[in-house]
Parts: C-alpha cells; sequence; structure tokens
C-alpha cells in the first residue's frame, strides 16, 4: 500500500486509517500536528487514493495488508490506530484478527457492521452514480461532509475515484459484517452532526466491545478530523495518553 509516514520511528507509534473513497491525505493536519512526538503512519487503502491498482477492496485483505505493514515498518511494536469510517471497521478488524498490533483504538463514525438489507440497498444506491454528473457529486460530497476549502484540492482526485459505482459495491459488501473484538481499549466517537444510523452504530460498538467508552462530539459531523482538525488532534493525544478528552466530547 501507498504509505504517508512522518516523524521519528522510534517515537510512539500512530496507524491512521482513512475513510471510504479518500486516502491517507486526509490525515494531513494530523501528521503535521503529532509528527514532532510521534512516529505517524497513514497508509492509501486498498482500491484508494494512490493504492487504486491493489483492488478490488475486501476487509479481510486490507486488515492483512495493514498488519504486514505494521510489521515492516514497526516489527514487534504495537500501535495506536485511529479510524475514520470505513478506515474504523479495518481499525475494528485489525483489533480482532491481530490484536497483538493494537495498543489503543480511537474510531470515528464506523460501521458495526450494515446488514444484508441495508448493504443491498447501497449497492443499488451506487449504481445511480454513474449517471450523475461527477464535478457535482464531488461538490456535494464535500459539502455534506463539511470538508473545508483548504483540503478540497488536496482530496479533489481522491474522492473522484472513491464515487466509482464499483468501488461503492465493494464497500458495500465489506461492511455487511465487521469483525470485531471482544475486548478493547477502545475510544468510539460520532459527531453529534451525523445521522441517526451513525450514532445508533457508534452505540452499538461501545456495548459490544468490552473495554469501550463511546464519546458524542459536539457540532462537527462524519469527516471531523478536517472539520475541527484541532480539537481532533486533541482528542487523539488526550486518549492515547490517558488524558482528559477535550470539552465538547460527551459521553455518548
Amino acid at each position: 500500500m501507498y504509505l504517508h509516514q512522518a516523524g521519528d520511528p522510534a517515537a510512539p507509534l500512530l496507524l491512521f486509517l482513512h475513510g471510504g473513497g479518500l486516502s491517507g491525505l486526509q490525515w494531513a493536519p494530523q501528521l503535521e500536528a503529532l509528527s514532532g512526538r510521534y512516529f505517524c503512519l497513514a497508509p492509501d487503502l486498498p482500491q484508494q487514493g494512490k493504492s487504486v491498482d491493489l483492488g478490488p477492496f475486501l476487509m479481510e485483505d486490507a486488515v492483512a495488508r495493514v498488519a504486514a505493514l505494521l510489521q515492516e515498518r514497526a516489527p514487534g511494536r504495537k500501535a495506536h490506530v485511529i479510524g475514520s469510517s470505513l478506515g474504523g471497521a479495518v481499525a475494528l478488524g485489525l483489533a480482532k484478527v491481530h490484536p497483538e498490533r493494537v495498543d489503543r483504538l480511537l474510531v470515528s463514525g464506523a460501521s458495526s457492521g450494515l446488514g444484508a438489507g441495508l448493504a443491498w440497498l447501497t449497492r443499488v444506491t451506487a449504481g445511480m452514480l454513474a449517471w450523475m454528473p461527477l464535478e457535482m457529486l464531488v461538490r456535494q460530497t464535500f459539502d455534506q461532509f463539511k470538508v473545508p476549502g483548504q483540503y478540497r484540492e488536496m482530496l479533489h482526485d481522491d474522492l473522484v475515484l472513491g464515487l466509482r459505482p464499483d468501488f461503492n459495491r465493494r464497500v458495500a459488501d465489506a461492511l455487511v459484517t465487521v469483525p470485531l473484538p471482544e475486548r478493547a481499549e477502545a475510544l468510539i466517537l460520532v459527531g453529534d452532526q451525523e445521522t441517526y444510523l451513525a450514532r445508533r452504530q457508534a452505540r452499538t460498538l461501545v456495548a459490544a466491545i468490552a473495554g469501550a467508552r463511546g464519546g458524542l462530539v459536539r457540532g462537527v459531523g462524519h469527516v471531523w478530523n478536517l472539520e475541527a482538525p484541532e480539537r481532533f488532534t486533541a482528542t487523539v493525544e488526550a486518549f492515547v495518553t490517558g488524558g482528559a478528552l477535550p470539552a465538547g466530547v460527551d459521553s455518548l
């Protein structure tokens, strides 16, 4: 997988896993802010970004590739794993299949599993993307997720790839069921501007994983590491160091 890397390899290890249809560039503000104190890895997941040729996206394959990446870049070490949306599901799968690679686990806007019915509806909806003007879809997606203007040009080409019908069908298939760890020191976050379904999924994850706690982040939506980068960065650092979470992150 293509890898965005920053920081001293001897420093505490942070692994960032991006949302569906984006790339490791999603984490640019966090890598910039945290690389002075942490060794930061942010791969482009299969069939996305500069790893587009590694498709099709399959959950088992993505988890295996992430585990191999950790072994290559930080052999024998555990990582604090931070995942957004689809990357959160991959992070949960990593904690399930390779718990020896995961220290603390922070996921935001992640699915606990779509189920067959919702996955079917998502696949049907994905087919409609091919009939819609691409640049209009890009603009609407950025607007929907409140991505600030300064990040839109950087993420534009990745999002164009991420709006392909085939990729969205693959993601729907991958999220029918999500492999969940039985136990993890985990923080499950969701923005209070996200959908009811997203908030319900977060509560399901908290209930399903022993050792997990939930947080409702005030005033933000799905891609809030870009919408409120300083608060997201502060939340990551507080969680991995055992500190108090920033103001505006309430119990779920």
